[in-house]
């Protein structure tokens, strides 16, 4: 059982699983870790309330300031803008962004 899923059991239906196994709430999508670096700083309810407030594309911008990472070669410190395999927009955690194959060309 993943650590929004023991989450999902106090929300109300607001955190949920997708088809990927992402995490949704109330239509923001984040990766497993970047769901857990999100709450290491926040409660759910926290969160919650960051997307009520702004919805979910202004609160994931807001949790990608947040989760800047501050120093170069601090991976998964971060939160960046990504793509599900099915296309839609969702948060990763810096460590998940995989470099196109060219970048490892020498």
């Amino acid at each position: 059982m993943k650590i929004w899923e023991v989450h999902a059991m106090n929300s109300d239906g607001r955190i949920r699983t997708t088809a990927e196994g992402h995490c949704e709430i109330d239509g923001m999508l984040l990766s497993e870790r970047a769901y857990l670096l999100a709450i290491r700083d926040m409660r759910p309810a926290q969160l919650f309330a960051l997307i009520d407030d702004l919805g979910p594309q202004n609160a994931a911008s807001e949790l990608m300031n947040y989760y800047a990472s501050p120093e170069p070669g601090h991976l998964g410190r971060a939160l960046v803008k990504g793509r599900s395999r099915l296309g839609d927009p969702i948060l990763l955690r810096s460590d998940e962004v995989r470099l196109p194959a060219r970048e490892f060309a020498t």
